[in-house]
C-alpha cells in the first residue's frame, strides 16, 4: 500500500493508475474529468491491457461537461474496442466527484484520492492517491470499494453521441 502525490513522495499518480492495467480483469475508472492529456498518460498501459487478454474489460464513468470529456477521447477509446469491451457511462443525477480507479479480478487493486484523469491530476498538481493491492479478492477493504463501484455503475447510463455534442456539453457546464 503506497501513497502517490506527484511531488512530495516523488511518485506520480499516473504510475499508480497505470499499475491497474498490469494484471487482467475489469478496470473501473470513476472520475469527474477524463481529458485528452489524461488519456495520453494512460494510453500505453490501457492499450496493452486490452490487447493482452480478450477477457479484459474497461468501464469508464465520467462527467460529460465541455471540459470534462470529449468526443476525441471517446473515439480514441472506441478504436481499442472492436469486441465491445469498453463501457463509457455517465451519472445523470449530479456531478461526478469520486476519483476511484479499481481493478477487479484475481489480482485486485485500487487507487483512490483527489486526482482526476487529466495530466494535471496524474502528473502535475499536488494530489493525494492511495494505491491498495490486497492479498486476496476477498479482502474486506477491497470488497467495500468494489461493492460501491458496482452500485455506482448500476446507477449510470451509457454516454450518447448527444452527450458529446458541443451545445449539450456547453449547456451542462454553464448550468
Amino acid at each position: 500500500h503506497e501513497l502517490f502525490d506527484n511531488r512530495l513522495t516523488e511518485r506520480l499518480v499516473a504510475d499508480a493508475v497505470s499499475r491497474l492495467f498490469e494484471a487482467d480483469g475489469t478496470v473501473y475508472l470513476a472520475t469527474g474529468y477524463l481529458t485528452w492529456s489524461g488519456y495520453l498518460a494512460l494510453r500505453d498501459p490501457l492499450t496493452e491491457f486490452l490487447y493482452r487478454n480478450p477477457e479484459n474489460r474497461l468501464v469508464v464513468v465520467v462527467s460529460t461537461g465541455a471540459d470534462q470529456f470529449s468526443r476525441l477521447v471517446a473515439n480514441a477509446l472506441c478504436e481499442h474496442d472492436p469486441a465491445d469491451r469498453i463501457r463509457l457511462l455517465t451519472y445523470r443525477d449530479g456531478f461526478i466527484h469520486p476519483k476511484l480507479y479499481l481493478r477487479d479480478g484475481d489480482d485486485p487493486a485500487f487507487v483512490m484520492g483527489s486526482a482526476n484523469i487529466t495530466w494535471d491530476g496524474l502528473g502535475k498538481n499536488l494530489e493525494l492517491a492511495w494505491y491498495y493491492a490486497p492479498d486476496s479478492p476477498d479482502d474486506p477493504i477491497f470488497q467495500t470499494h468494489l461493492l460501491w463501484m458496482v452500485r455506482f455503475v448500476s446507477e449510470c447510463e451509457p454516454i450518447t453521441s448527444a452527450d458529446l455534442s458541443r451545445r449539450v456539453r456547453l449547456g451542462r457546464t454553464i448550468d
